[in-house]
């Protein structure tokens, strides 16, 4: 029997003592809750009356307004205006051009001319000299192209638009 005491009295100090153990793991502690602040009172914005302006006659025009001007509905480009080269920077001017003049990067001529005769000139002509069509372009309406040749790694791209009258301008750029 005292065996038997002595062991219940050893399992309850071992019970106590590992319950108290700062080796065991501790329960997690349930967070304390915070508190939300309470919004603070603003005033509202008070009303403020603007006057109405004064009913005064005002005056009439003095002038007739002019009318509207019409928006032109192509790209306004500077017309030539000299007599044009017969080739510029090695490049030709298509014969019966015109007017022409050159503007530090480009040469740009007039002629009465179709888009289709003026690929054919410089297509011929510029072949002869070394020239060779590297890629061609024509606007959503088919109206402006434009050619581009390559000679070597040098590039030229020639503009066609088409101009009142039926007149052509020619923009060559190298």
């Amino acid at each position: 029997m005292r065996k038997t005491l002595y062991v219940i009295i050893v399992s309850i100090l071992a019970i106590s003592f590992t319950s108290c153990n700062s080796f065991m793991a501790k329960p997690t502690e349930t967070p304390t809750p915070t508190e939300t602040p309470i919004p603070t009172a603003t005033s509202a914005p008070t009303l403020t009356i603007t006057p109405e302006p004064s009913s005064t006659p005002t005056p009439g025009p003095t002038k007739t307004p002019l009318p509207p001007t019409q928006t032109p509905s192509g790209v306004i480009l500077p017309t030539p205006s000299g007599k044009p080269l017969t080739n510029w920077e090695g490049i030709p001017i298509m014969p019966n051009a015109l007017a022409g003049e050159e503007n530090g990067t480009s040469y740009s001529f007039t002629i009465v001319a179709s888009p289709n005769e003026i690929q054919t000139y410089y297509g011929k002509e510029l072949a002869k000299l070394g020239w060779n069509l590297f890629a061609t372009g024509q606007s959503p309406a088919s109206i402006t192209v434009m050619l581009i040749f390559m000679k070597d790694t040098t590039m030229v791209t020639l503009s066609l638009i088409p101009y009142p009258d039926g007149l052509m301008y020619v923009m060559i750029v190298k």
